[in-house]
């Protein structure tokens, strides 16, 4: 056993066994790594002859499948085998393009083994999103799905410079016949048990994420192999335990999927839980997280959204804890979550940069519209544009301090200097987004940088006014963004998509002014609504904002209003408007 993994392992135990976020924010230290292969050191220390359940899979049409982790231990030594004999070599790019399966972990552990780069790519990229990716990304191996391999296969000229193209099947695509792809079959060819031919420096890259870019090209983001070190933050904050069921809805080709649904979890020793549905349906969802006694969640806000609408009493959950990150949580939906299910709903906050960087965690009551505290390991501080901390209760940049020792879940860097420089500037790692911090060190999220703006000389955050909005019974998602209103002013607009029973009409728009009047502050009341019958999201299920906004300046542009768009003065007489 090396000394770099004996840190790992003292580190990790340090996290699972605390009593409180106390003792573990004031006992935590990053190891110190140099050399360490996660899949290699740890991952297949804590599996060999582990027979207890590393990953059950289960689909819609009622395919089961359960992996112990001795067995996930195997089959990932056949693909790191496999991968050398088709010729890659240490630092090589391997881009996965797979829907949810149980192939999806052995191959990630196999790359890992086999001194690879894992590049996740998410299943709805258009043929010039993957040639993109792969020429960009330099990639020199692929997986992808049979699904998907007609698709990638038009990627012209970036294919050119692949070794190898790997079909994968699954439910939806096979790969018998499919010309120049080689099939995945040919694993089980490979033998059971794997030696590396060379050390893994702690410095070798290990996962790049192309995020997913609400505002601009996608950027690609560069983790070493200290990344899943980094994630016994999001062990932690997960509250995830030996022995836990762990279930995370998240599609593979984003940073949340390594975050809880590999790294997280298993960092934790515990069984990872996969459901497999064409569409997402959520009273099928539950039902499998009931029958299979799921006893740690982790879902995004859209997903929560959707639990929410059904009635959660008639389940009988082993739930124990859950969490959810990706977009920030409304009071409400961790309110009506909590009466659902006996169980806190735990906010989390982080990056495809980062690991867990802040949340509730295990013990903690959530505060009302605070994300949590600053994770173990990091130093987080809010500042303003002069890189000076701002007062409890100011609003600045949410900034992670990169010494004196660097966080081990924080990026290395962009693949373009000139961004790196924008935001690694004097001695901080600048997130972009904007919150305030109260007298407690509890963090209060604002918006991203860009989404915030002024009004009537009063400064909006979107998320503030849609956590005001979404407590309507008719509301099923909401998206604020600054507009001008009748009179020219610069104003909060909110698009709204409605839930099941309501109607986009006239009555609809007055009931929720009427709501919005009586809920809300004066300068932050959006003046202006708008149904859609959905959002403009990224593939991560992000809302674009930006299209939002490109929308509403073309139907301004255009002199008419949107189809189901109402302006609060419409409703003078009903509202009884005097001013404003």
């Amino acid at each position: 056993m090396g000394e770099d993994f004996k840190r790992f392992l003292e580190a990790r135990d340090f996290l699972l066994n605390v009593d409180s976020y106390e003792e573990a924010v004031h006992g935590f230290q990053w190891p110190e790594i140099e050399r360490f292969n996660w899949a290699l050191d740890y991952f297949d220390d804590m599996a060999r002859g582990n027979d207890e359940p590393a990953l059950i899979y289960v689909d819609s049409a009622g395919i089961e499948q359960t992996i112990s982790f001795d067995e996930m231990r195997r089959r990932s030594n056949q693909v790191a085998n496999f991968l050398r004999a088709k010729g890659l070599e240490k630092g090589d790019r391997v881009m996965i393009m797979m829907d949810l399966a149980p192939e999806i972990a052995e191959i990630m552990l196999g790359i890992m083994k086999a001194g690879g780069a894992i590049i996740p790519a998410a299943t709805l990229l258009s043929t010039q999103d993957i040639g993109d990716r792969i020429t960009r990304g330099e990639v020199r191996f692929l997986f992808c799905h049979g699904a998907f391999v007609a698709r990638a296969s038009k990627a012209g000229e970036a294919l050119e410079g692949l070794r190898a193209k790997i079909c994968v099947p699954n439910p939806d695509g096979g790969c018998d016949g499919v010309e120049g792809w080689t099939p995945y079959a040919e694993v089980d060819r490979f033998g059971r048990d794997f030696e590396p031919s060379f050390p893994t420096e702690a410095t070798d890259d290990l996962f790049l994420f192309f995020t997913s870019g609400t505002t601009a090209q996608p950027k690609l983001v560069m983790h070493s192999h200290v990344y899943p070190v980094g994630h016994l933050t999001t062990m932690y904050w997960i509250g995830a335990k030996p022995g836990d069921i762990h279930y995370n809805i998240s599609a593979p080709g984003w940073a949340k999927f390594a975050w809880s649904s590999f790294f997280g979890p298993w960092n934790a020793g515990a069984t990872i839980f996969m459901f497999r549905q064409p569409r997402f349906a959520a009273p099928e969802v539950l039902s499998m997280i009931e029958k299979h006694r799921v006893t740690s969640l982790c879902a995004p806000l859209s997903v929560w959204k959707l639990f929410l609408v059904e009635d959660l009493s008639r389940y009988d959950f082993a739930l124990r804890t859950m969490v959810s990150a990706g977009e920030p949580l409304n009071p409400e939906i961790i309110r009506r979550a909590k009466e659902g299910t006996g169980v806190d709903l735990r906010e989390g906050f982080g990056q495809t940069e980062t690991t867990a960087l802040i949340g509730t965690f295990p013990g903690m009551q959530p505060r009302e519209g605070a994300m949590g505290l600053v994770a173990p390991g990091y130093r987080v501080a809010i500042l303003d544009d002069e890189l000076n901390e701002v007062p409890p209760g100011t609003d600045g940049q949410i900034a992670v301090a990169t010494g004196p020792v660097r966080p081990l879940g924080l990026l290395q860097g962009y693949d373009d200097e000139r961004r790196n420089a924008e935001i690694f500037v004097g001695g901080w790692y600048l997130t972009g987004d904007t919150a305030s911090m109260d007298g407690d060190g509890f963090v209060h999220f604002v918006g991203r940088v860009d989404d915030v703006f002024k009004s009537l000389d009063y400064r909006i955050s979107p998320f503030e006014v849609e956590s005001e909005i979404i407590r309507h019974e008719a509301v099923l998602e909401v998206a604020v963004i600054p507009s001008r209103d009748e009179r020219d002013r610069l104003v909060p607009k909110a698009y709204i998509v409605l839930k099941e029973g309501f109607a986009p009409e006239r009555e609809t728009a007055l009931a929720l002014f009427r709501f919005i009047r009586g809920e809300m502050a004066p300068y932050k009341r959006p003046r202006m609504i708008e149904f859609l019958e959905e959002f403009p999201k990224t593939i991560s299920a992000k809302v674009k904002r930006k299209d939002l906004r490109a929308i509403d300046r073309e139907t301004k542009a255009s002199g008419q209003r949107g189809r189901w768009e109402h302006y609060e003065a419409d409703f003078a007489e009903e509202l009884d408007l005097r001013r404003g």
